[in-house]
Formats: C-alpha cells, sequence, structure tokens
C-alpha cells in the first residue's frame, strides 16, 4: 500500500456515505479474473473550492485502484463503475493516518517537556516519533492492505 492509496482512503471517508460504504466513481482499465484495475481522479480539499482557479495550487491526479468483482458481476473496459469499501474500514484509515499521529505528536511534545523541560529536545523527540510510527506503518504495509478490501459495483 501506497501512500497515494492510503490517502485515497481517507479521501474515501469523507465522501459520500451511506450505512455500510463509501463510494467513489471511476473507469475501468483493465480486467482480469477476479478484478478489475480501476482509475479514479483524486483531487486535494482545494479541488472543489470555487475559487481553486484563481489560486492556481489545484491538485489532481489519477490512482490506479485494484478492486474485487462480486459474484455474478462482470466489467468492461471503458465501462464507469463504483468502487465501495466498507465505511468502517474507512474510518480504522482515518485513525491509522491522523488520530494515532496527532495523539503521538501531542503525547511525544509534552510528554517529553513535562521530563526534561527542555524545549528544543521535545520537538525533536515528537518528530522522532512521528517518523517511527509511519515506519512502522510502511514496515506494516503488507499487513495492513489485507484490511483495506475495495469493491467495483456497476453504477445504477
Amino acid at each position: 500500500m501506497n501512500f497515494g492509496v492510503f490517502s485515497l482512503l481517507l479521501y474515501f471517508t469523507f465522501q459520500n456515505m451511506s450505512e455500510n460504504q463509501v463510494c467513489k466513481e471511476g473507469i475501468v482499465r483493465g480486467v482480469s479474473e477476479g478484478q478489475v484495475a480501476v482509475e479514479i481522479v483524486v483531487s486535494s480539499a482545494c479541488g472543489g473550492c470555487a475559487a481553486k482557479s484563481l489560486c492556481n495550487i489545484t491538485e489532481k491526479k489519477n490512482e490506479i485502484i485494484e478492486a474485487k468483482v462480486l459474484p455474478g458481476d462482470s466489467f468492461i473496459v471503458g465501462e464507469s463503475v463504483n468502487i465501495e469499501m466498507r465505511q468502517n474500514v474507512a474510518r480504522k484509515a482515518v485513525v491509522l493516518g491522523y488520530v494515532l499521529p496527532f495523539l503521538m505528536l501531542v503525547g511525544g511534545l509534552f510528554g517529553t517537556y513535562a521530563i526534561t523541560h527542555i524545549e528544543w529536545l521535545s520537538v525533536v523527540a515528537a518528530i522522532i516519533l512521528i517518523a517511527i510510527y509511519y515506519l512502522v506503518i510502511k514496515l506494516l504495509d503488507k499487513k495492513l492492505t489485507k484490511d483495506f478490501d475495495f469493491y467495483a459495483v456497476k453504477l445504477k
């Protein structure tokens, strides 16, 4: 799981949510047995801003996502589909990507300062703690990827 896919998981969390799933529309770019490669457009927070054309900092990029195909479904290249994932999995991505690092940063900063009373050392310790956290996330990449399953669903 690269950080582009991880940011996509976070993006899913704040998009159209039904009771049990979150969705993003994409186009099928490849078909293989049991899965499809779907191209989606991931945009930064500025992508939806009304003033995006004025400030010229919009960031949009295309990502190819490997999505599982539900039994009985078939797709062709060029077909528009929805990519779905369970909402609880998207919440887990937010916790791993934002909540835990924030708590570690704040905890490391204030914890080190409470012990040493040296500001610069507290900042360095907090940064090192965050670096270690993201290194562990990167090392657990394969294990974490298994938890995040995307499914291709025909548009209705």
